[in-house]
């Protein structure tokens, strides 16, 4: 009876020790701080409430600026600029655009989509309800794909204001960016067009509230994602005004600082994290949106870091625009000049100028406006003449057959095939004949990349079950060993 006691123990400490090491497995998943859920794509599921404020950062918020070697104390002693026209040039702006892009690993196509919303939009890890949240009533629509029948992908960021103006299921581009594409009735989607989110719901604005009934606040949502792609996309020739995306920069930060960050965002950051490899970082520190745009993080402003409460008392550094003498600075504005629309939402008819300073144009590129140069007063918060549009050049592709723009270097989907009349050089663009031409070398090297991407996305689970399965059989090798020693001694007892 003694051995059998003394076996048992043993089998007993075996047994524990494998439960440990299973149950350390399973913390080092699942993290500190939110129990995450993973579809069957290996997606986190969108674990946040809408309008559930949200008070901390999550543990893969903290880990994406861990791993970028960078902090929030960090970027905010970056400099942003209280002009419009100059914020792409501060030094925020590039630190950002460089740490969204640099971790943008996978671009999604308009047709992934329709299936990503399930992880990306669903509430509560789907514990409650496998339904998709429409974007702007919150009404449950899906999950399944229906083709547009009920519910469609909303372009919050519309795509006629971006360098694609259409899409297919197979596009990727700034257009098919899950971050900003959103899920939404189709009666939603219908209604707002490519109309500017502004104020009031009218002709030219759309207000992001407008189907929400009271019942939720999507304005500081919408706000935060209209920056991503300003940012991440450098698509700034579309941000501000009726033809753009936002009324005015006071509009935006009115709204970033009523509608604060909820836990729906911050899970659909973690979401959308897990598909594409980067974050919205206006997301996670709001507080950076200040000081983007020259301002001081308001004192009382509730963000998921908590860090507003320790910058909000030091008035951070702005970039001034590149400045020229005005010939006569007092007296800008006397000769009634061209006034370009003012995008800032302020006025000052009696205002004599005496501030206002030269910012030199910026020159268009393919897919972003520029701009001429223009006389600003601070003061007025406008230009007072000058600062006319320049038109986006779009891309030069020399042929029907060329895929790369010989401005910006930008590939491309080719519209014709090659033409070797001659049987060496291409007759639409002159192109010689590669050796291996015709071989579908390329396509399957793109076929095998996709594949063993997604090999690599599923097997995420195979290491646990592994050390799970040996851990197991390990336990039931010392049962059957000490079940046989205790045999063999009753045997030799008898």
């Amino acid at each position: 009876m003694k051995k059998f006691t003394q076996h048992a123990i043993s089998f007993l400490m075996v047994l524990t020790l494998c439960i440990g090491m299973l149950s350390g497995i399973s913390f080092s998943v699942q993290g500190a701080t939110v129990n995450y859920v993973y579809s069957s794509d290996n997606y986190i599921l969108n674990w946040g409430t809408r309008e559930e404020v949200a008070t901390f950062l999550s543990q893969n918020a903290v880990a994406f600026y861990e791993k970028n070697d960078t902090s929030y104390d960090e970027l905010s002693a970056l400099s942003g600029s209280g002009n419009i026209n100059t914020v792409p040039q501060s030094e925020l702006y590039k630190e950002l655009q460089d740490l969204m892009k640099d971790n943008h690993k996978r671009l999604t196509s308009y047709g992934d989509t329709r299936y990503m919303f399930q992880s990306t939009d669903c509430q509560n890890s789907c514990k409650t309800s496998d339904k998709i949240s429409s974007l702007y009533s919150g009404s449950d629509i899906g999950p399944a794909w229906d083709a547009g029948a009920t519910w469609n992908r909303e372009h919050t960021w519309p795509k006629s204001k971006t360098a694609y103006k259409s899409v297919s299921n197979s596009s990727i581009s700034e257009a098919t960016d899950i971050m900003t594409l959103r899920p939404s009735d189709s009666n939603e989607n219908s209604s707002r067009l490519n109309k500017a989110y502004g104020e009031q719901t009218n002709s030219t604005f759309f207000n992001p509230n407008h189907f929400a009934d009271g019942k939720y606040d999507l304005r500081g949502d919408c706000a935060r994602m209209m920056l991503y792609t300003y940012v991440r996309w450098g698509n700034t020739g579309y941000m501000w005004g009726g033809s753009g995306v936002v009324q005015s920069r006071d509009v935006l930060l009115k709204w970033i600082e009523e509608d604060p960050v909820d836990t729906w965002e911050l899970g659909r950051n973690d979401s959308v994290e897990s598909i594409t490899g980067t974050r919205n970082v206006f997301v996670d520190y709001p507080e950076l949106i200040f000081i983007l745009l020259g301002e001081e993080v308001p004192a009382d402003y509730t963000t998921p870091s908590g860090e507003a409460k320790n910058t909000s008392s030091v008035a951070k550094p702005t970039v001034k625009p590149t400045v020229k003498p005005t010939a006569n600075p007092n007296n800008q504005g006397t000769n009634n000049p061209t006034q370009a629309p003012d995008q800032s939402g302020s006025t000052n008819t009696s205002c004599s100028h005496a501030k206002a300073y030269t910012v030199e144009g910026e020159a268009p590129r393919c897919e972003v406006e520029g701009f001429s140069a223009g006389v600003y007063c601070p003061d007025c918060k406008k230009y007072i003449s000058g600062h006319g549009t320049l038109d986006a050049l779009g891309h030069d592709y020399s042929s029907d057959c060329d895929t790369t723009c010989s401005r910006c270097t930008v590939t491309r989907q080719v519209s014709a095939e090659h033409n070797f009349a001659d049987g060496t050089t291409c007759t639409l663009c002159g192109e010689q004949k590669p050796a291996n031409a015709g071989s579908n070398s390329s396509n399957g090297n793109e076929q095998k990349e996709e594949n063993g991407n997604n090999q690599e996305n599923s097997n995420g689970w195979i290491i646990p079950v592994i050390i799970g399965a040996v851990l197991v059989i390990g336990a039931a090798v010392v049962v059957i060993v000490e079940r046989k020693k205790i045999f063999k001694c009753e045997k030799n007892n008898d």
